[in-house]
């Protein structure tokens, strides 16, 4: 494993979703799976053990910015009870918005 591809990527990531450079005061919510089977119903490319590798990065990242940094579990069917509080149909673009939405900066509590 190259961190230093990892580190890049996360980096390119946090950029495209305007992280801010200063997350004092700031929870920033990570993604996590409970099994193979739920990473690759999000991401059929990665696997589980690359989103650790993923979420690993970024929790530094944001640590390094100060921020709290606060794991949740996704899985399918909180993915379901979405779709159907949204009335919208899945897709595989949908489920990659939805899992990209959990990752959020709150305040901190």
């Amino acid at each position: 494993m190259d961190w230093t591809k990892v580190n890049e990527f996360v980096e390119a990531w946090a950029s495209e979703r305007q992280i801010p450079d200063n997350l004092k005061g700031k929870t920033f919510t990570l993604v996590d799976f409970e099994t193979e089977a739920d990473c690759l119903f999000f991401y059929p490319d990665r696997t589980q053990h690359a989103q650790r590798v993923f979420t690993s990065a970024l929790a530094r990242f944001a640590r390094a910015r100060h921020a709290r940094t606060e794991h949740h579990a996704i899985t399918p069917d909180h993915y379901r009870a979405w779709l159907l509080a949204e009335k919208v149909e899945d897709s595989q673009e949908m489920r990659a918005g939805f899992i990209e939405s959990r990752y959020q900066v709150l305040p901190a509590i």
